[in-house]
């Protein structure tokens, strides 16, 4: 019921306390990585906990068509553009503009940390949808990204001999806050924030990941930034497919998937 979701629509003080570098890659590395704030995305966590909002707010309105529309581009995506700041999104966004913030220089460390509490997150979501049989659609989807981490942060090690850090307590916290919605049967939840981090690493990541291996690795593209086939024209499309094929078998009574809750 919406009573039942309406917990959704804020963000709990945790979400604004664990965003580690891998979320906050797309939502504060602007000024770590010395990026124009303008070009800087919303914030991954802020929009899954919208969108799952939305998720169960569209439930009678996707039982009254026969084609429902795209859950992820519809749905998803407008939580995502109403976080926007209007200097990102004059159209769209919602937020008030910001100004730059001062610009620091990160170092093969910084980047090396980054990669390390990426793995982290990333093997956090691998291993709940290996051993949860209602997220078995979302396996082997092409989007792993924890093995290829785990060959790039064994690369830095190899080839300038830094040993991989600890788990920074918000990569920790991020990881363990993945594990608690699990936990508590917040499924909607966990699947929009499944799909943020995934795809937030294939649009504004990439471009980071660009000008980190510009700044810092003489131009090397890491594993974190290959696919085996073509994201963004099939391995993305082909997740988002599996979401909406869920949310458009949710009861429009419950507002629950049949297929994960």
């Amino acid at each position: 019921s919406a009573q039942t979701w309406a917990h959704l629509r804020s963000t709990p003080a945790i979400m604004a306390a664990c965003l580690l570098r891998a979320v906050m890659l797309l939502a504060a590395s602007a000024s770590a990585l010395n990026l124009p704030m303008a070009g800087r995305p919303a914030s991954a966590v802020a929009v899954a906990n919208r969108a799952a909002a939305s998720w169960a707010m569209s439930a009678t309105a996707s039982a009254e068509t026969e084609a429902p529309p795209s859950f992820v581009q519809t749905e998803m995506r407008g939580a995502a553009m109403k976080l926007h700041t209007r200097d990102q999104s004059p159209r769209e966004g919602q937020q008030p503009a910001q100004t730059p913030v001062k610009a620091w220089e990160p170092q093969r460390e910084d980047y090396l940390q980054f990669l390390v509490d990426s793995r982290h997150v990333f093997a956090a979501f691998e291993a709940i949808v290996a051993r949860t049989e209602r997220l078995a659609p979302f396996r082997d989807s092409g989007l792993e990204r924890a093995a290829s981490l785990s060959e790039d942060v064994a690369w830095f090690e190899a080839e300038y001999g830094l040993p991989p850090p600890d788990v920074a307590p918000p990569g920790r916290a991020y990881a363990a806050e993945v594990e608690r919605m699990c936990a508590e049967g917040e499924w909607e939840r966990f699947v929009c924030h499944f799909y943020n981090f995934y795809f937030a690493h294939t649009a504004g990541g990439q471009m980071i990941g660009k000008s980190m291996s510009d700044k810092l690795l003489g131009g090397r593209t890491l594993h974190f930034y290959q696919w085996q086939g073509d994201v963004k024209a099939d391995l993305l499309p082909r997740l988002r497919g599996r979401i909406d094929a869920m949310a458009a078998a949710r009861s429009p009574r419950s507002g629950v998937s049949p297929h994960i809750s």
